[in-house]
Formats: structure tokens, C-alpha cells, sequence
């Protein structure tokens, strides 16, 4: 059955629920065939039609199909997505069409697909996942080389480097944050999209220094598994606390359900709110004189203490960065207690340019706890993770850096 473009804002979906190697979600069944039109519409328009679509879908999700089978409701997210999925394929020009009733056991042996749809009569799998980061794309397209048919992946954010895996290996994707790429037989289409329109106001992911904490400490392992109680235990918080933030960072699509991290996102978004106000001094604290050492807090041989940052962290840690044998430090220091002290103690350099080092209090008391001994300096050096998020605050430089630095071995780029 045809349908024109406003009939298919109302196409009957049917909607099941099954397992599946890698998501419980339901499916859909559509089939479209039609040119291919690039069209953008308003934001506006694109809620409107979203908000319409989910209304069309829980209707149909209550009631029997034309063909007896039983429709089962779906969950808010996932007819979310595959609502915008429907109207974007709509506003680029598809006609669509529903098909309520097609051969499982006939398009894998590696498990059932969330939804099938077909572009222009070839077949399409469509998987829905809340979001995708380097290592799903890795799983999905081993997913993909299962079927015989192009498969679709749609999500509501689809880290950078998965979308090239996907490109690279010819799986299509529908990234919520705007874009939409579908290449099978007779049909291409790589444009694109009005973004996805969130439900509600998002609550800001790093309120507070927990979430920032909680962040550090899952950029630092990005493929361990992170539960809120061993992140309460590693960084030493509440474990109710951690467990409201990963529900925030995931909300503001910076984690998967999995709580992992979507790289590079959630580093760049750390990145962005990541400030030090950095205080001048005349002269360099003396690791030597144990009095001294004792009075600022720098802690060389303790758990809390000074951090190394900044440039000289970032040669510490292997950076590319080239600089002269007298470039003063940078540090963290633990406390505004600590920080008064040091003013006090070693002067407040009166010209910048001729300051002997700076300090600054750590964003988070996490930086003044971990610290690496053991880089060639004497002193404690800041968490890489750390160090990069101070690299990256130089916007001439930063990206370009981080892009060229090979870290050590057993650190995984995040950034």
C-alpha cells in the first residue's frame, strides 16, 4: 500500500519485544521507495512531527494489527527514536509504507534485529541503541557482516570515531545530533538532519565537583565497567552521589547505558567547563626544605599534595611540546589554604612574565590525589587525564597536541 508523506506520519508500526545480542529494543516494520530529496526542515517542525508520530505510535502499540498479531507497547526512548527515524525519512523525500509482518528467522542467524525497513525495495536491518561509542561501532559492524541486507544504526549520539568506522564499513546511521547516512542499491543519502528534540529540560552534567571526580575517573579506565559503588570507592564520594551523576551523564548522552564513556564527547564537554585561576608567584617552593615543604602542603611523599600541570606536566607525560630548561611550572595546590600560604611564603610576582611558577586550588580535590611519581621530575605530576584537560584549554594549540601526543603505554585516548 502507497501512502502519501502526511498518511505516512500515521503508518501503522508494529512493535515487538525479543532478545538480542546486544540491546533489548523494540521493532518496527516499514517499506519505502522512493527518490531520493534532500530537504531540511525547522526544529520546529521536526518536534511537531516527532510529537505527532509518538502519538500515532502508542495509539496503534494498544491495539491488534489488520494481520491478528499482537502489538506490544514500546518504551518512550526507543519510540522516540524510531519516530525520528520515520520523519526523517519522510522529510528527505521517501514515501513510506507499513508492513506488518515479515521472515525473522530469515534475515540472521545472530539474533533478531530491532526493526526492518525497506528503501526503495531492498531490505534494511535497523538497530536502535541509546548511544554508540568507538567499541559498539567495532561490535555493530561485526553485527552487520551478518546480514545480507545494509543495516541502520540509530541513536540519539554516535561518537566521531564510531561514525568513520561506520562510513569505512558501509553501515548506515541516523547520529541524533543531526545526521543521516543510508547507501544501498539505488539510493544515497548522506545529509543533514534537524537534530533530535529532547523531552524536557536536561539537568547540566558536571554540577558540582562529584560529577567532575566521576568523570576524571571514567575517562581514566573508559573500558572498565563502572557501577556506582567501585567509582565511590576509587575516588572516594557517596556512592548515592556517584549514582546521580552517571544518571545525569547519561541523560545528557555523555555515557551509554553500560556507563560508558562516549568518546571523545564527554572528555570535550569536561574540557569545557574545566577553568583554574592561575595566581603568579615570584618564587618557587624548595622541595628540599622540609619546614617549607610541610607549611605549603606540597605532600611529595604523601597521598594529597602539590600537582604538576599544565606544560611541563604534559612534556612529563610525553607531549610534544618544546619548551626552555627554566619554564616555570604550574601547579595544583590542595587547599585556598594552601594557596594563601604560598603567596604569602614565596611573593606574588608583580608582572607575569616574570613569575617563577604559578599555582592555582585543583578544580577537584581528586587532581591533589592523583598524582604519578615516577615521569622524571621531582615532582608529583597531575593525572594525564588531567593534564589533557589543561592542554586543551589552549585554543591555538590544544586540539593539535592532544592530536599528535602518543601516551604511554596502557593509557587509551580518550580525547
Amino acid at each position: 500500500m502507497r501512502l502519501t508523506r502526511k498518511a505516512a506520519a500515521f503508518a501503522t508500526l508494529a512493535v515487538d519485544t525479543w532478545e538480542n545480542p546486544l540491546r533489548h529494543a523494540p521493532g518496527r516494520h516499514l517499506r519505502n521507495a522512493a527518490a531520493i530529496v534532500r530537504v531540511r526542515g525547522s526544529a520546529a517542525a521536526g518536534a511537531g512531527r516527532a510529537a505527532e508520530r509518538q502519538r500515532s505510535l502508542f495509539t496503534h502499540a494498544r491495539t491488534k494489527n489488520t494481520a491478528g498479531n499482537i502489538v506490544l507497547m514500546a518504551g518512550a526512548f526507543e519510540t522516540e527514536l524510531l519516530a525520528a527515524l520515520d520523519a526523517d525519512l519522510v522529510e528527505i523525500g521517501l514515501d513510506v509504507s507499513s508492513e506488518l509482518a515479515f521472515d525473522f528467522a530469515a534475515t540472521s542467524g545472530y539474533g533478531r534485529p530491532d526493526a526492518i525497513i525497506t528503501v526503495n525495495g531492498q531490505r534494511v536491518v535497523v538497530e536502535v541503541k541509546a548511544a554508540v561509542t568507538e567499541t559498539d561501532a567495532e561490535q555493530l559492524v561485526q553485527y552487520a557482516s551478518a546480514f545480507a541486507d545494509p543495516v541502520l544504526v540509530v541513536s540519539r549520539r554516535i561518537a566521531d570515531g564510531a561514525r568513520r568506522r561506520f562510513r569505512a564499513a558501509g553501515v548506515g546511521y541516523l547520529d541524533g545530533r543531526g545526521h543521516l547516512r543510508l547507501v544501498v542499491p539505488g539510493v544515497f543519502v548522506d545529509t543533514d538532519v534537524e537534530p533530535m528534540v529532547g523531552s524536557g529540560a536536561l539537568s547540566p552534567p558536571f554540577e558540582g565537583e562529584v560529577a567532575k571526580e566521576v568523570a576524571i575517573a571514567i575517562l581514566n579506565e573508559p573500558s572498565v565497567n563502572h557501577g556506582p559503588r567501585s567509582l565511590a570507592r576509587k575516588i572516594g564520594r557517596v556512592p548515592s552521589a556517584v549514582a546521580g551523576v552517571l544518571d545525569r551523564l547519561r541523560s545528557n548522552d555523555l555515557l551509554t547505558s553500560a556507563n560508558e564513556p562516549m568518546v571523545p564527547e564527554l572528555f570535550w564537554a569536561l574540557a569545557g567547563i574545566w577553568r583554574r585561576g592561575r595566581t603568579p608567584l615570584a618564587n618557587e617552593p624548595e622541595p628540599g626544605r622540609a619546614s617549607q615543604s610541610k607549611l605549603l602542603q606540597l605532600g611529595l611523599h604523601e597521598d594529597v599534595g602539590w600537582a604538576l600541570a599544565d606544560t611541563l606536566a604534559a612534556q612529563a607525560w610525553g607531549m610534544p611540546i618544546v619548551v626552555s630548561s627554566n619554564y616555570p611550572p604550574d601547579f595544583y595546590v590542595p587547599s585556598i589554604i594552601a594557596l594563601q600560604r604560598a603567596t604569602a611564603q614565596l611573593g606574588r610576582a608583580e608582572d607575569p612574565d616574570s613569575r617563577a611558577c604559578t599555582v592555582a586550588v585543583a578544580p577537584v580535590p581528586l587532581v591533589c590525589r592523583w598524582r604519578e611519581g615516577e615521569l622524571g621530575t621531582h615532582w608529583q605530576v597531575a593525572n594525564h587525564i588531567v593534564v589533557a584537560l589543561d592542554i586543551a584549554q589552549d585554543e591555538s594549540r590544544g586540539r593539535e597536541l592532544l592530536d599528535r601526543w602518543v601516551p604511554p603505554e596502557g593509557i587509551i585516548r580518550v580525547w
